[in-house]
């Protein structure tokens, strides 16, 4: 008799990466109007937060304390998302008119895809950022001048001799002037 060859391939672990793959990119889809709704809610909380924040700064700042770079960092980083979540929420008009079948399906799939992509990676930065917030310091005292200044007298360098020579002239002129008006000569 011949040999029997036999293979066997178990396609449910390909199967199972493709579905769950398929199903987190849907998701950007499913869940876009809960994600956008979050993203604004996050949003004012990490807009209050970053008030709070640079009210403390100012604070610190008027009393002559020194802005701490991670502190600025944080603020910028902030001014940033809150710019680029801005525009995602204008956007969302868009896009939620799109959806269909109750905002599982949409009539521009990759456009939604991107999208709903984009507000959630967004929405982490935000939620991140906020967490982020809280500063035990938010400025420091800024150092001493390590220069001492010392008063000096003002010495004219090289001309003190020119000096001398025109105080004597303006000294006897005015001598001179002095002799001839009270003589009644004129000036």
């Amino acid at each position: 008799m011949g040999k029997v060859f036999s293979t066997s391939i178990n396609c449910d672990a390909s199967i199972s990466g493709c579905l769950d793959c398929t199903v987190r990119k849907a998701g950007y889809i499913f869940q876009l109007q809960d994600n956008l709704d979050n993203l604004e809610r996050e949003l004012k909380k990490l807009t209050e937060t970053a008030n709070d924040v640079l009210i403390k700064v100012t604070v610190a700042e008027q009393q002559g304390m020194k802005r701490l770079q991670r502190v600025q960092g944080w603020l910028s980083s902030v001014q940033d998302v809150e710019t680029k979540a801005g525009k995602l929420i204008q956007q969302s008009r868009g896009e939620v008119k799109q959806l269909c079948v109750g905002g599982f399906c949409s009539k521009n799939c990759k456009s939604s895809y991107k999208f709903g992509e984009e507000v959630f990676k967004t929405l982490r930065i935000v939620e991140t950022l906020k967490g982020e917030g809280d500063f035990k310091e938010v400025a420091q005292t800024a150092p001493e001048n390590p220069v001492d200044e010392r008063p000096t007298t003002p010495t004219i360098v090289g001309l003190q001799s020119i000096f001398d020579k025109v105080w004597r002239c303006l000294h006897r002129r005015t001598s001179w002037n002095y002799w001839h008006i009270r003589d009644g000569r004129g000036g």
